[in-house]
Parts: structure tokens; sequence; C-alpha cells
């Protein structure tokens, strides 16, 4: 029994390393400049390895999908664990939801190249499924709380999932300019950026009859600096 679980451990242990490795080359080297080849050659492994745990570079990607999504859920109810006040909450949930946080930058720049691509909208749809399924009940439950405080007064309960695709459409919106810029090898102005956060934003707010200017999805300092790091790794290629 003893030896079942270690083999079990060590299968565990292998596959995530493999997880890592290849998250590590992605983000090194893009999506696409990295083969499942690639990843082996670091980890000194075979195809029939590789493909024992994955059937596809792309199920691997969407294995870090859920991965990322899950860290960043644990990260954020740690700190809901330390606030009490409803809407600060709620904040902290919308803010941990978006990969366009600091923690997120270098993953979601590996994406931005394909973003425009025919392949891109399947893998940003695979994101987006994993952070929407892992948000989902969490953001059920703050709003719950919400309307039951009466901080929140929303017409319908069940508008998680509506919350979470504004959020997602947001983020979109955010890439899809930041990658129209990357091929004018200009950053998009900052006005235009804060365009689209502030729309969201008054949307969440008159979706859930909160407060006016008590959605605050992102802070604009850390916004500006994560934009600036996309719009880096945007221009790579054209530089030299």
């Amino acid at each position: 029994m003893r030896k079942g679980r270690n083999a079990v451990r060590k299968g565990d242990e292998k596959r995530q390393e493999m997880l890592s490795v290849a998250e590590r080359l992605f983000c090194l080297k893009g999506y696409e400049a990295t083969s499942v080849q690639d990843i082996l050659n670091v980890l000194n492994a075979s195809k029939g390895g590789f493909y024992h745990y994955f059937a596809s570079k792309e199920a691997l990607l969407n294995t870090l999908f859920f991965q990322r999504a899950e860290r960043a859920l644990e990260q954020t109810e740690k700190l809901l664990a330390e606030e009490e006040d409803v809407m600060k909450r709620l904040n902290q949930l919308m803010y941990g939801f978006l990969p366009l946080r600091r923690e997120e930058a270098d993953f979601l720049g590996m994406l931005m190249p394909m973003l425009d691509k025919p392949e891109g909208r399947a893998l940003r749809l695979c994101y987006q499924e994993a952070l929407v399924e892992t948000f989902m009940q969490p953001m059920q439950r703050e709003l719950s709380i919400g309307q039951q405080t009466g901080v929140l007064c929303m017409a319908h309960a069940d508008i998680a999932p509506i919350v979470l695709q504004l959020l997602g459409q947001c983020w979109v919106d955010v890439a899809a300019l930041l990658v129209s810029g990357g091929k004018k090898a200009q950053k998009p102005e900052a006005a235009a950026l804060l365009s689209i956060l502030n729309r969201y934003r008054r949307s969440l707010e008159r979706l859930l009859d909160a407060p006016f200017g008590s959605v605050d999805i992102i802070p604009l300092q850390e916004w500006d600096e994560v934009a600036d790091k996309l719009m880096n790794r945007l221009l790579l290629p054209m530089q030299g």
C-alpha cells in the first residue's frame, strides 16, 4: 500500500515539475516559441513521459490556467480573512480575479502576442473558463453578504456570472488595446486605458446598485506599471 502511495506521489511530483518548467519557458521564450521538446530537454525526459501526463502542449497550458486561478483565489482568501468591510472584500475578490495584477504580468505577457490570432481566442476562452469556475462560488458568497447587509441592493440574486463576465471582458478589452498598440509600436494613451477600467467599474456599480465610486477594480499606479510591462513584452520581437 505504501509503495503504491509513493508511486502516486512521485507521479504527482513529476507532473508538477513539467508544469513548472513549462511555465518558466513559456514566460521566458513565449508560448508559441516553446516546443514540447524544449520542455523535455530541460527535464531530460522522453516524449512518452510527457504524453503520459498531458495530451498536448495546449492541455498543459490549460492546466496552468487552472493552477494560476486557484493560486490567485488562495492568496485572495487569505486577505479576505483579515477584512470585514463588505465593499473592500468585494473589491479584493474582483482584483484577485483579474489577470491584470502585478503577479500575473509575466504570465499574461506570455499570452498577449497570441490574443489577436485565431488560436489565441481559444486559449483566452480557456483562461477565462478557469478563472470563472474558480471564482464563482466565492463571488456568490460575497455578493450574498453584500445583499444581506444592505450594502448592495441587487435586483436579481444570482448575478455572480454576470459580474465575472464583465470582469473577464474588462481584461480582454484592455489586452486588445495593448495588442493594437504593440502593432503600432506605441503604448496606448493612459486615458484610453483608464476609460476602459472606468467603463467597467461604472457598469459593475450599476449592476450591484453599489454606492458611486465604491467599486475599485485595480489601483491605478499598479495598472500603469503592469501596462508598461505588457507593452514591453509585446515590443520585444520588434527590438534589435
